[in-house]
């Protein structure tokens, strides 16, 4: 007796957090997305009318935009690293030490905002996946699990999570970051997520989480001590390189910045969206017309002000400073988006320190500028 599940590929270019990345296929799955369903294009202000503009299905494009809610939803967007990486001394995320993994309230809070129901299980053989898995699979709804205590390099928990997507005989059916399918009869899980259904709302109750919850822990993450902190520190690090750090601050800076010129533009899309997991909130957050509308104008608000700060082209915004970031000390595609030799003399070189300042000093000063504008919001709106 064998049952699998068709799992669309989590994504894996400029979707980094792989707990995220499988969790939007998952979601994709269990709400049975397909290529019909109905995308939002936000540059054309329209659902997705296959004009060729863009390349990719239109599933693809749908779970990229789960992908974008999910990340900003949670507040893993505002960081400077995510959460899983214990490479970073400390984190950029309030109440996430370093070896933090999914705790209990966030896993609540994230699955409730997909509108998806799920227990958890540790420390699983196989056999036992199989058994829990088995009865939500034949339903229609997969399973996430991943080991998280040994990783046999420093990057691979972007990787670690996998969706369980069928069972065999004797084992289960997985599905890999990148894709690779594989069967697998052997084996203990130290983490499994199983989806077992949808959440029934709006239209039965209102999900929990309202529109302003949202707003309030992008703005406790965007506000968080921590990043006036890492600010000063990168200043320091500038203002003190050597040829001896050279190589180590090429690494961390280049790293620093590769986090918000991707997530930060996560965030942009979610936002400028009006038909996704985000902007469902406006909707099923008030039964009543006038808060409805009153809702509807804060979130185009809040399309405006994420898409200036963040991805608005030739307004200092975060995306452009990030590349220009790469640039100063010529890293880009071309070397994997990682510093070459060329790096580490570039930035010892006073005027490429003092031009990385100036722009570090932006993608501090665009968050400022983003949570100045959220706690407007939150002051002047009455719920």
């Amino acid at each position: 007796m064998k049952k699998q599940l068709t799992i669309h590929p989590f994504p894996y270019d400029a979707e980094s957090d792989g707990f995220i990345a499988a969790l939007s296929s998952v979601v994709c799955a269990a709400k049975k997305y397909t290529d019909d369903t109905p995308y939002w294009c936000t540059s054309k202000d329209c659902y997705c009318q296959k004009c060729g503009g863009c390349t990719g299905q239109s599933l693809s494009k749908t779970q990229l935009s789960i992908y974008h809610c999910l990340i900003t939803a949670s507040g893993l967007a505002f960081g400077f690293d995510y959460p899983e990486d214990d490479s970073v001394g400390a984190h950029t995320i309030p109440n996430t030490p370093v070896g933090w993994r999914w705790d209990n309230g966030f896993l609540a809070d994230i699955m409730e905002f997909a509108g998806l129901s799920f227990i958890r299980c540790r420390n699983k053989t196989v056999a036992e996946i199989r058994e829990i898995v088995k009865d939500s699979i034949d339903a229609g709804y997969p399973a996430m699990a991943a080991n998280h205590s040994v990783y046999p390099n420093e990057m691979a928990w972007v990787s670690c999570w996998k969706i369980v997507s069928g069972y065999t005989e004797d084992g289960i059916t997985v599905m890999n970051y990148g894709g690779e399918m594989s069967d697998e009869t052997n084996g203990v899980y130290e983490d499994i997520i199983v989806i077992t259904g949808e959440v029934n709302r709006p239209n039965d109750a209102a999900c929990k989480q309202a529109y302003f919850d949202v707003l309030k822990r992008i703005h406790t993450v965007l506000s968080d001590p921590s990043h006036d902190a890492l600010e000063n520190e990168i200043m320091s690090d500038l203002s003190n390189i050597t040829p001896e750090n050279a190589v180590m601050l090429s690494y961390k800076l280049m790293g620093i910045n590769g986090v918000p010129i991707e997530a930060r533009w996560h965030a942009a899309e979610a936002f400028t969206s009006k038909d996704n997991l985000l902007y469902s909130l406006v909707n099923s957050s008030s039964a009543d017309t006038v808060e409805s509308n009153e809702l509807k104008a804060v979130a185009e608000k809040l399309s405006d002000l994420f898409f200036k700060y963040y991805v608005a082209e030739g307004n200092n915004e975060t995306h452009g400073i990030g590349w220009k970031i790469w640039a100063c000390l010529n890293v880009g595609p071309k070397t994997g988006y990682l510093p070459t030799e060329e790096s580490f003399k570039l930035i010892q070189q006073p005027d490429v320190q003092s031009e990385m300042k100036q722009l570090f000093k932006i993608v501090f000063d665009n968050d400022r500028a983003v949570a100045d504008g959220i706690m407007e919001i939150l002051n002047t709106i009455h719920k």
